[in-house]
Parts: structure tokens; sequence; C-alpha cells
């Protein structure tokens, strides 16, 4: 009896971690955006107890996605927030009693924000805290001339910031309040710096402020092509923004930049 009750049990406690760990289902097939004619767009709400840059960076990547799409779809009404006085969706949400969180968690929550704007669809979104590091690599490399040899007697350092951004985004059809879309989205950034031992102090580095501009870019297109992927070129989840334009080499051989 112990045993059967063992087997028993121990499938239906995977079931339940599995539920817990992968959270909700990812619905990855790309929404039928050119059959709507006027789509909303709220801005990507900030996880609680993310900082106000977290929620700077959700509103510009509502504001990104947009205007992508607007190219795209140009026989489509397009409707969200494009600056502090003109905010369509923050006016409707206050005249609702509604809050991005709210409408973001309950998918009945944004069919009824897309009827009171008379639209077919609702693309909401979550923006987690991004990570934002440095690595500072502290082998000594030499620079290789044109011929492959040696250049100078000066060594090299390298650093290397990165900048990682996770949301997840969903689309809702109005009529049906149904998710159609849903699916985690991230973008991983980096910057690779080379410098001489001796100019390690002068070295200036992409700012924190600047590598969130960035995600906002690159995590608005990352989910432009995952809507419309047949549409648009292929936006790589990792990207090498920056690089030193030499070659570097040290006793383990030619240093990649990756």
């Amino acid at each position: 009896m112990i045993r059967f009750l063992t087997i028993l049990f121990i499938p239906l406690l995977c079931v339940a971690m599995v539920g817990c760990i992968g959270g909700e289902p990812n619905i990855t097939t790309p929404p039928p955006i050119s059959e709507a004619k006027r789509i909303v767009i709220t801005p990507l709400y900030a996880e609680a107890g993310a900082a106000e840059e977290v929620s700077k960076l959700g509103g510009r990547i509502s504001v990104n996605l947009a205007t992508r799409l607007e190219i795209i779809f140009k026989n489509a009404e397009w409707v969200y927030d494009r600056s502090s006085k003109l905010k369509p969706i923050d006016d409707k949400l206050i005249e609702l009693g509604l809050t991005l969180a709210q409408v973001y968690e309950d998918p009945a929550l944004a069919a009824k924000l897309g009827q009171a704007l008379e639209a077919d669809m609702v693309i909401v979104g979550m923006v987690e805290k991004p990570s934002l590091a440095r690595r500072d690599d502290n082998r000594h490399l030499m620079k290789q001339g044109r011929q492959g040899g040696i250049s100078g007697t000066s060594t090299y350092i390298c650093t290397r910031l990165t900048a990682i951004g996770r949301t997840r985004v969903k689309v809702i059809d109005t009529n049906s309040s149904e998710i159609i879309f849903n699916n985690r989205i991230r973008s991983y950034l980096k910057y690779w710096y080379a410098y001489q031992t001796q100019q390690s102090e002068q070295q200036i580095y992409k700012t924190e402020s600047e590598r969130l501009a960035d995600l906002g870019k690159y995590l608005s297109l990352r989910i432009a092509y995952s809507l419309h992927p047949t549409g648009l070129k292929l936006e790589k989840e990792e990207q090498i923004l920056l690089k030193p334009d030499i070659v570097l080499k040290g006793t383990g051989g030619i240093f990649e930049f990756n």
C-alpha cells in the first residue's frame, strides 16, 4: 500500500513542481495582427519593487514597439502613450479604475480596456529589473600588427559590460478575452573595451542609462520580430554592440570578443 501511494504521489509532485517552475505556458504562434484594424499597446509595467528607471524602460519599449509596428502595418490604427501629454492608455486606465498590473494579469480586464478604446487587440507586457554587469579580464594581451606579428611593446587588458533585459508580452483578443500570444522575450547586449594597462583609469564606459536606452531599443525589436517574424529580419537575442577594432593575442591564442 505504501509503495502504491509512493508511486502515485511522486508523479503528482513532479507535475506540481513543473507548474510552479514553468509558470504560465508560452503561446509562441504569431498573432494575426494584419487582420486587426485598431490595436492598443500599453506601457510594459515594471515588476513589483523595481526602480523608477525600470518603469521608464517599460514605457520606452512600448513606444519603440508601436512605432516599429506602425511602419509594417500601415492600415491599422495604433493606440499608445506617446508622451506625458498624449497618453490615451493612461487616461483610459484612470477612467476605468484599472492599473497596468491588472490588465497584464487579467485578460478580461485587458479586453475591457481594449473595448473601451474600440480596439481589436491589446498588447500588454511586464519588464523585469535588467541585469547590468561588468567583468574585467586581467590577462595581459599583446596587440597584433598587420603582418600578424606583435605591434609595439604595450600590453592590453579587456573589460566587458553587459545588459540583460527580460520581458513577458501578451496579446489579448478583445472580442473573446482570450490570450492569443504569450511569450517571454530576452535581450542580451555586450560591450567590449580593450585598453593599455597604464590607461585603465582614463577609460570611459557606457553608462547604466545608456545601456538601459539600448535595451529599450533592442527589446522592442526582439518583441516586434516575435510578433511578426515573417515580415521582419531576425533580431538575435545576443548582440555585441561595441568591440575594439584591434587583434589581441595572449598565451591562449587570439583573444575572442564574444
